[in-house]
C-alpha cells in the first residue's frame, strides 16, 4: 500500500523552528543515551528545504535587481513617448 503525503505550507521562520526543535530532540535523546534516529532524516529534508528557500530568495533578488536596472536604462519612443 502507498504510503499518503500531505502538503504543508510554513514560512521560512516556522521552518527554522522545526529544526531547532528536532535538534534539541536530538540532543536530549543523546543526554538519556536513547536511540532516536527518526528525527535525523526529518532534520535534514527540512534543512534542505531551508536552504532552498534561501536560494529562491536570492534569485529573486537577483531577477528583481536585473529588471531594475534593465528598466532604468530603457529610453523613450520619440514618436509615441511609450516606453
Amino acid at each position: 500500500m502507498k504510503e499518503s503525503t500531505a502538503l504543508i505550507r510554513l514560512t521560512k521562520s516556522e521552518i527554522e523552528m522545526v529544526i531547532n526543535a528536532l535538534q534539541l530532540t536530538e540532543d536530549a535523546a543523546k543526554h538519556f543515551d536513547i536511540d532516536n534516529m527518526f528525527t535525523y532524516k526529518i532534520k535534514q529534508d527540512f534543512i534542505k528545504i531551508r536552504t532552498n528557500i534561501i536560494q529562491g530568495e536570492k534569485q529573486s533578488e537577483t531577477t528583481n535587481k536585473m529588471e531594475k536596472k534593465v528598466r532604468g536604462n530603457q529610453k523613450t519612443c520619440e514618436v509615441c513617448d511609450d516606453w
